[in-house]
């Protein structure tokens, strides 16, 4: 089931990179980013009622938000499929697996995802609790793959 998971997150994941991405970073007005924002994480997968276990839960964010980790053994490629109550969390964690998918783990440890947020100019418009809850996501997924 996870494998499944992976590999329609990363078809969904293709088509925000290659159609959404660029539209985030027109310079358009909060709302039209807040729409699209709420639009991609339709384009990935809900996980299972199974799979929304305590021990995936992401601390620190304001919304549940699940995070499912699997390393590929021969290549060292991280892989995460995730789920949020909140559509406008799904949405922008849909974002940062854009960048981060299919990394090994030297590659994730020099990403800088603030720079790519900050490239997309989203926040400036998102609340505190919001930010903080990316920054935790951010250091839940440097904290798994580097265990």
């Amino acid at each position: 089931m996870l494998q499944q998971l992976i590999t329609d997150t990363a078809s969904g994941l293709q088509q925000i990179a290659e159609h959404e991405l660029p539209v985030l970073q027109q310079p358009t007005d909060w709302q039209s980013k807040y729409r699209l924002l709420m639009q991609l994480g339709k384009k990935l997968p809900a996980l299972p009622e199974k799979m929304r276990q305590t021990e995936y839960l992401v601390r620190g964010c304001e919304s549940r938000a699940w995070l499912l980790h699997y390393q590929e053994p021969v290549s060292g490629k991280h892989y995460f499929v995730l789920d949020s109550e909140a559509r406008i969390v799904k949405g922008l964690l849909a974002i940062m697996l854009c960048f981060v998918n299919g990394k090994t783990s030297s590659e994730l440890a020099e990403l800088d995802l603030s720079r790519h947020f900050d490239a997309l100019n989203l926040r400036p418009y998102l609340s505190q609790s919001r930010g903080n809850g990316l920054t935790m996501m951010m250091q839940h997924i440097r904290q798994t793959v580097t265990k």
